[in-house]
């Protein structure tokens, strides 16, 4: 099997991720954002978006904004990105979606206006958090997808995508993987699959963060159970489900222990045909990644 793996460096997805992780605040604690985040935020923006936001029932648009950022020509311009966005008829969103979905999903008739509500909202975030953050950001994503798109030259396109997120492709139906940098999910790594791609958003590393990395290393190794779990997996891959049934612990203890594994990088998922199952393993790199993480911090 030879995938065809490519990079998408944009601030407007990074704008987009930020927001949907505020709306869903999930595996907050397991981020390096923290659990905090959220709270902070919510006092930071005013009651009105506030408002705005918790009155979305969905993301059902936001989820698939990432094949039109893909598409557009000013993805690495938030502002022009809005305005190209704003101008696209119904019809055009629809052309431009529907051939990248599975013929199984069905787009909703209202396009447009949820276009529309999604703009207003997203405008809103840009202004009162976004913009706000770091102004080198979108260097910092494109010298990460610069460094990714070398590799891909010289490197096997399952290596990349393995190095980068943890993820090995095991199926035929995936044909594709565009690899997103991104800078709010750190430490996580997680995919969406429209058809025959796999949009894979990955942590970039942090040049200044070799203390942390030591610290989430070494946390995810001091406790027995996730060492015993490192273990089990260490065979042959294995299910959520098969993981509880081995050790008859509670199915939120078991994703506790997954999550901080995933953090540190020490477990690799497997995608096979099933979608929407995924098979863990032990990151066989282990020790020589540890290694690897003490003698950088050590310089």
């Amino acid at each position: 099997m030879t995938l065809q793996v490519r990079t998408l460096s944009s601030p407007v997805y990074e704008l987009l991720l930020s927001i949907s992780l505020y709306k869903r605040q999930t595996l907050m604690k397991y981020l390096e954002l923290g659990a905090k985040w959220p709270k902070d935020i919510e006092l930071s923006i005013s009651p009105e978006l506030n408002s705005l936001i918790a009155s979305k029932e969905n993301l059902f648009f936001e989820d698939i904004l990432v094949l039109l950022i893909e598409q557009s020509p000013y993805k690495d311009k938030i502002d022009l990105f809005f305005e190209w966005l704003g101008n696209l008829s119904g019809g055009e969103l629809f052309e431009r979606i529907a051939p990248l979905l599975d013929v199984d999903r069905t787009l909703p008739s209202d396009l447009s206006s949820q276009r529309d509500r999604s703009l207003t909202l997203l405008k809103a975030w840009n202004e009162q958090y976004f913009q706000h953050m770091d102004p080198g950001i979108p260097d910092r994503l494109n010298r990460d997808a610069e460094e990714k798109n070398y590799k891909l030259k010289n490197q096997s396109q399952e290596d990349v995508v393995l190095e980068a997120s943890h993820f090995i492709i095991e199926t035929t139906s995936v044909k594709s993987v565009c690899l997103i940098p991104a800078i709010h999910l750190q430490p996580m790594s997680f995919i969406d699959h429209l058809k025959d791609t796999l949009y894979i958003t990955y942590p970039i590393k942090d040049a200044k963060g070799e203390l942390t990395e030591v610290l989430r290393f070494t946390k995810a190794l001091g406790d027995e159970k996730r060492l015993k779990i490192l273990k089990f997996l260490s065979h042959e891959p294995s299910t959520f489900t098969n993981i509880v049934s081995e050790f008859g612990m509670a199915k939120g203890n078991i994703h506790h222990h997954l999550s901080i594994l995933r953090g540190a990088g020490l477990l690799n998922i497997h995608v096979r045909d099933k979608r929407n199952t995924f098979y863990y393993s032990s990151n066989k790199e282990i020790a020589k990644e540890l290694s690897e993480k003490v003698d950088q911090f050590l310089k």
